[in-house]
């Protein structure tokens, strides 16, 4: 193989592991906002709630198997408390 195919060969592979990381990180943030939405139950200021806990959690770096958990169970302490 000449110096070009390879050349060709390594940026289509790093194009390809880059989209592939774009796209795992939108469908995780896709996820997420459904999460919120169902939790919400079409109530706007539980949303509010629920997408400000989100940021929170995802600034103190909850794990990813935590986050969902945490979620609902603030979703139960805001109709519980705030209403």
């Amino acid at each position: 193989m000449d110096m070009l195919a390879i050349i060709i060969i390594v940026i289509a592979t790093i194009s390809a592991i880059g989209f592939k990381i774009y796209l795992f990180k939108r469908i995780r943030r896709w996820m997420d906002q459904d999460l919120i939405k169902v939790l919400a139950e079409g109530d706007a200021d539980k949303k509010i709630f629920l997408t400000q806990m989100h940021l929170q959690l995802i600034s103190a770096k909850t794990p990813r198997n935590k986050l969902h958990e945490a979620l609902t169970e603030h979703a139960k302490h805001y109709s519980t408390t705030l209403k």
